[in-house]
C-alpha cells in the first residue's frame, strides 16, 4: 500500500521534510507539499534544496515550469513563477534514501533568488533580478569549480549553480603563515591523487607545521613532509591512517608536502596551520636558584 504524505503551506518561509527525515522514507511514498505565498505581489518562492541523496525522485511543478529532481545532484535553487509551488515525492517498492530537506521563502517578482557565496569564494555583484549577472573568484591556493558567471533568466532560474571552490593539488605558499587543505576538503578527497605543496618563507626562517585534523586511508594514502623544495629532500615525516601527527618543524625556509592516494577508498583529509619564525628554536628552562637571606636571587658560584 503506498503512504500518503503533505501539506498545505504558507509563506514566508519555511522548511519541508521527506517522511522521517534523516532517517529512510518509505517504499511507495506518495507525498503533495502546496505552497501559497502571503502576499499575492511576492509572486516567486524560491526552494533550496539542502540534501537530496541519490535514488530519489521529486517532482516540482509551478506554472508552466516543471522539474523532476533525482539523484543527488539538484539545482541549488529553484523559482516559481507564480505565487504557487507544488512539490511531488513519489517514491517507487525498491530501497528508500534518505530523503530531502527543503528551505523555501517568498522573494520579489522578477527575481532569481540569492544563491549565496562559495565556501572559500568571493562574488560580485548583489542584485538578484532578471538579466543580472554574479561573478564568482576563489580565494589563493583554492581552484573554481563550476561556472564563473551566472546570469538570471526569465524563467527565474540561474544560468547554473554557484560554483565550488576547491584546494588547489599545487600550490606555493610564499606568505608567512597559511592554511594547507587536502582538495575537497572536509569532504573527502578523491581517489589517484598527487598533490604537491611547496612553502618558501623568508630566509633564515624556519616552518612550523600543526595538524589540526588528519584522516586519510590507513597504509595505502599518505601524507610526506620534507625539509626544502626537491623531491629527493630528507624525510621530515610519513603520515597515514588517522592518528593526530605532532607538530613538526623544518630546518630551513622551505619544506615541501606531497600527498597521494590510490585507487579506492579515501577520508577526510587534513587540516594542517603553518607559521614560520626566525632564529633557532631553543627550549629555555631557567633552574631555579635558592633566595639569599637579604631574599635576593642568590648567586651561583
Amino acid at each position: 500500500s503506498s503512504r500518503t504524505c503533505g501539506s498545505n503551506l504558507r509563506g514566508p518561509s519555511g522548511i519541508i521534510t521527506s517522511p522521517n527525515y534523516p532517517v529512510q522514507y518509505e517504499n511507495n511514498a506518495h507525498c503533495v507539499w502546496v505552497i501559497t505565498t502571503t502576499d499575492p505581489e511576492k509572486v516567486s518562492f524560491f526552494l533550496e534544496m539542502m540534501s537530496v541523496p541519490c535514488g530519489l525522485g521529486i517532482r516540482v511543478t509551478f506554472s508552466i515550469f516543471f522539474l523532476i529532481l533525482t539523484g543527488s545532484s539538484v539545482p541549488d535553487l529553484v523559482v516559481s513563477m507564480s505565487n504557487q509551488m507544488w512539490l511531488h515525492l513519489q517514491s517507487d517498492e525498491t530501497i528508500g534514501s534518505l530523503g530531502f530537506k527543503a528551505l523555501y521563502q517568498e522573494i520579489e517578482k522578477g527575481s532569481c533568488g540569492d544563491p549565496g557565496i562559495p565556501v572559500y569564494g568571493k562574488r560580485r555583484g548583489t542584485s538578484f533580478l532578471h538579466g543580472d549577472t554574479l561573478t564568482f573568484e576563489c580565494q589563493s591556493a583554492f581552484e573554481l569549480v563550476g561556472e564563473r558567471t551566472i546570469t538570471c533568466q526569465q524563467n527565474n532560474q540561474w544560468s547554473g549553480n554557484k560554483p565550488n571552490c576547491v584546494f588547489s593539488c599545487f600550490f606555493n605558499f610564499t606568505a608567512p603563515s597559511g592554511v594547507v587543505l587536502s582538495p575537497n576538503y572536509p569532504e573527502e578527497y578523491g581517489n589517484n591523487m598527487n598533490c604537491v605543496w611547496l612553502i618558501i618563507t623568508e630566509t633564515e626562517s624556519r616552518i612550523h607545521l600543526i595538524f589540526n585534523d588528519f584522516d586519510v586511508e590507513p597504509q595505502f594514502d599518505y601524507l610526506t613532509v620534507k625539509d626544502d623544495g626537491m623531491a629527493d629532500s630528507t624525510v621530515l615525516g610519513t603520515f597515514s591512517g588517522d592518528d593526530m601527527p605532532s607538530q613538526l618543524a623544518s630546518n630551513g625556509h622551505v619544506a615541501r608536502l606531497e600527498f597521494q592516494s590510490d585507487h579506492s577508498t579515501t577520508g577526510r583529509g587534513f587540516n594542517i596551520t603553518y607559521t614560520s619564525t626566525f632564529g633557532i628554536a631553543v627550549c629555555l628552562s631557567w633552574p631555579m636558584l635558592p633566595l639569599g637571606k637579604s631574599g635576593r636571587v642568590g648567586l651561583v658560584g
